[in-house]
């Protein structure tokens, strides 16, 4: 409802929702687990560390398709 007063789209909306309640949820963790902010940074760093090896990794493999599909019409043209 407020966000149709500041007209956000929706899905901005849907991501600022989402935003929001992912750092209450951390802050609340937070406060019952009594994490420094040294520990949080540190543990969202690992988390940033191993969303950038997946996506590294999916790119390999996309990469890897791409060249043996070229590859296998290249042999298959060539015949």
């Amino acid at each position: 409802m407020i966000f149709s007063l500041l007209k956000i789209r929706k899905k901005t909306a849907a991501v600022l929702v989402g935003i929001a309640c992912g750092l209450a949820c951390v802050w609340v963790v937070a406060t019952w687990q009594q994490l420094s902010i040294q520990e949080i940074l540190n543990m969202l760093l690992g988390s940033i560390l191993l969303l950038g090896g997946i996506m590294l990794a999916a790119l390999c493999v996309v990469a890897a398709f791409t060249l043996l599909r070229k590859l296998l019409s290249k042999m298959n043209s060539s015949e």
